[in-house]
């Protein structure tokens, strides 16, 4: 008998299901056993159902209930708990139909089956079991960049995954249809898809012959090898075009149909549900793209030498200093994460034009440069 089955047939039905999201076929499930992958029908006779697998944050409280089948009156309940990485399993809360617990950082991972027995033959089993996970991660909209076609290109980015890594990623983009003539979707040329069995970019459907209007939605999905974005951490980019006239466009992202960004795969043990928050983002308008578009300099002179410290801007890989000189603006320095510049003592005697600029999508946003910079004083 099988020490650790761990059950991953929430993912790969869904995975599946995406490949054919009209037919809605059934897939078959699965459980991860090591590295292999193998049914999960076994060794649960008495128990029909039990609670999905988790995201909880460290502090918060996670519930499984599990139901025997109607055959099945006079019950015994013993709930498992296994940490991740190990093979033994220890009983954890009181002998109920329900587990309550609360997640602790050594839990990150765990895996949770319960022991059920059927006093009237004797016949003891096991649920499948569940993982409960507590990765906080973030798909966010960032700066709508106008292209030459009218189109805005904005990134989708992906934070705080475990090892960058993501298996399945199914998020809805809703616009206001009246606004919008076209919504597309690429990869980003950094993102490895890993097996990709089921990626794609559609019109939600509104039955057979109809579409919803203003809702798109991305699916990715693989089966045994995740999806891992590099180091800008950008999944790919949504193509959104204004109708003539329209100058500002909201765009929201969400979660679509209850299909949890997960992370599965034969180098994990388990569907580990990750803690997923949704951002949008608005193109044109007063407020800008983004709240955090530019970077926001303080300056601090000390005799003949300047620190220049700014704000972080979203989705920036690079910034830069930017000094105006003979009429021109001449890059001045260029630096990766940090948000300080120091100059070199012994600056002239004179008044100063720099601004700072931030690198987005591999392009320098000097959008309002001349309005943007801020001057200073050598005396």
């Amino acid at each position: 008998m099988l020490s650790k089955v761990i059950s991953k047939s929430a993912a790969v039905a869904a995975a599946m299901a995406m490949m054919l999201p009209v037919v809605g076929v059934a897939a078959p499930a699965f459980s991860n056993a090591g590295s292999a992958i193998v049914a999960s029908a076994a060794q649960d006779w008495n128990v029909a159902t039990i609670t999905g697998d988790q995201y909880v944050k460290v502090g918060s409280t996670f519930t499984f209930k599990v139901e025997c089948r109607e055959w099945v009156s006079n019950a015994t309940y013993e709930w498992q708990i296994c940490t991740y990485g190990s093979s033994t399993w220890t009983k954890i809360g009181s002998n109920k139909d329900t587990l309550t617990g609360t997640m602790t950082s050594d839990y990150k991972g765990a895996h949770i089956r319960c022991k059920v027995t059927n006093n009237d033959n004797g016949v003891t089993d096991y649920s499948p079991v569940r993982t409960i996970w507590s990765v906080a991660a973030a798909a966010k909209l960032g700066t709508p960049a106008k292209q030459s076609n009218g189109s805005y290109k904005i990134p989708v980015t992906l934070t705080g995954l475990q090892s960058n890594s993501i298996a399945l990623f199914y998020p809805e983009f809703v616009v206001d249809s009246s606004q919008v003539s076209n919504v597309t979707f690429e990869y980003d040329s950094s993102f490895n898809k890993g097996d990709d069995i089921g990626s794609g970019f559609y019109q939600e459907n509104n039955g057979a012959d109809s579409k919803v209007p203003g809702v798109y939605v991305l699916q990715f999905a693989t089966l045994f090898t995740p999806g891992k974005v590099g180091s800008n951490n950008t999944i790919g980019y949504l193509y959104v075009t204004p109708k003539s006239g329209v100058s500002t466009v909201k765009v929201d992202m969400k979660e679509y149909d209850g299909n949890k960004a997960s992370l599965y795969g034969d180098n994990y043990e388990g569907n580990l549900i990750y803690g997923m928050t949704y951002t949008g983002t608005t193109i044109g308008g007063s407020s800008g793209s983004s709240t955090n578009r530019y970077p926001v300099p303080t300056v601090q002179v000390n005799g003949n030498a300047v620190k220049i410290s700014w704000t972080k801007a979203d989705g920036a890989s690079r910034y830069g200093v930017g000094l105006y000189q003979n009429g021109s603006w001449r890059a001045q320095v260029q630096v990766d994460s940090k948000t300080t510049y120091i100059t070199k003592k012994g600056l002239k005697a004179g008044t100063y034009k720099m601004v700072v600029l931030a690198k987005v999508n591999g392009e320098w946003d000097t959008h309002s440069i001349n309005q943007r910079a801020f001057t200073f004083t050598i005396r």
